[in-house]
């Protein structure tokens, strides 16, 4: 007998769309009150404050042994400076189109570092990965034949914050099969935001709460609560449902729908070489994941990219 669907499975997935798609442009209006360092540090607070408490009411038996206390001290690295302050801080120049396009290169990012631990890539998944780098090439290309301040330099940042999502998913993987997604991102937040806040605190030198105006409160907790606490968790109960090809065509709707909110409200153009890209990076992230019936190691590969979680 078939495993029936929620009946919110549907719609729970169409809002996690929205969500991430409108992290990217909630961040780049939210920049214009906080500096990217401080909203960086109000946000991990923020998150960690619903998200811990949650993860205990919900999973109270469950731990992390002592012996992964050590890869939670990476995920924590990984998952906030070098995915979540980095994305902010590059904001302030990358376009949000742009941003959600790179972030869509993630599970391309996974399976070339799970081939340098020694995963034979599939040569689907090698045609995958090769059409989405060369996406990403033309992007990088079109911001310096055209450049404007900061442009290219945001898009390079943003890269960087991409490759620490990347392997944020693939460090993980083990844990959170062990543990759960919610405990181990929950820890793995408190953590990070444990070793940001040295960085944090200094950020907060000649910085006054009472020039934020209620837009940038209402955004900071967006990104706070919507982005890093809830959405995760529609996510990770949604894909419970999902083969991996279906995840990955949803986990691919984000970018086409980001460029078209930051058209329709930002008024960010949407020109034919972005839109080249933008086929080039899609159709190659399919290409790469939907490996479901390949041979062990790529199929294992291609379940981990097509379960990876939306940036946040």
């Amino acid at each position: 007998m078939a495993h029936r669907r929620p009946a919110l499975l549907l719609p729970a997935l169409v809002l996690n769309v929205l969500i991430s798609s409108g992290t990217f442009l909630v961040a780049k209006s939210t920049l214009h009150d906080f500096p990217p360092l401080v909203l960086a540090l109000f946000r991990f607070l923020l998150a960690g404050l619903v998200l811990w408490p949650a993860t205990r009411l919900l999973r109270p038996a469950k731990r992390i042994r002592r012996e992964d206390r050590g890869r939670i001290l990476l995920l924590g690295f990984l998952a906030v400076p070098a995915n979540q302050a980095l994305f902010l801080y590059a904001m302030q120049w990358a376009s949000a189109s742009h941003a959600s396009l790179l972030y869509a290169l993630t599970p391309a990012i996974i399976l070339l570092a799970a081939a340098l631990r020694g995963t034979r890539p599939t040569p689907r998944q090698v045609t995958g990965v090769a059409l989405a780098f060369s996406g990403v090439l033309g992007l990088l290309l079109q911001r310096g034949l055209h450049f404007a301040r900061g442009s290219l330099p945001g898009d390079l940042l943003v890269l960087g914050a991409v490759v620490g999502w990347a392997l944020y998913l693939y460090a993980g993987r083990d844990l959170t099969r062990r543990y759960g997604p919610l405990l181990v991102t929950s820890e793995a937040l408190v953590t990070g935001t444990l070793l940001y806040l040295p960085v944090g605190l200094v950020a907060l030198r000649g910085f006054h709460l009472t020039a934020v105006t209620p837009a940038g409160w209402a955004g900071l907790l967006y990104l706070a609560w919507l982005t890093s606490c809830l959405n995760y968790v529609i996510w990770f109960w949604g894909v419970e449902h999902l083969r991996p090809a279906a995840t990955a065509v949803w986990a691919n709707l984000q970018p086409p729908t980001t460029a078209v909110m930051a058209w329709a409200l930002f008024r960010e153009p949407l020109p034919m070489g972005f839109l080249l890209s933008a086929a080039l990076v899609l159709s190659g992230v399919g290409l790469a994941q939907g490996a479901e019936r390949e041979p062990a190691g790529g199929a294992d590969a291609a379940r981990g990219v097509a379960d990876a979680a939306p940036p946040g």
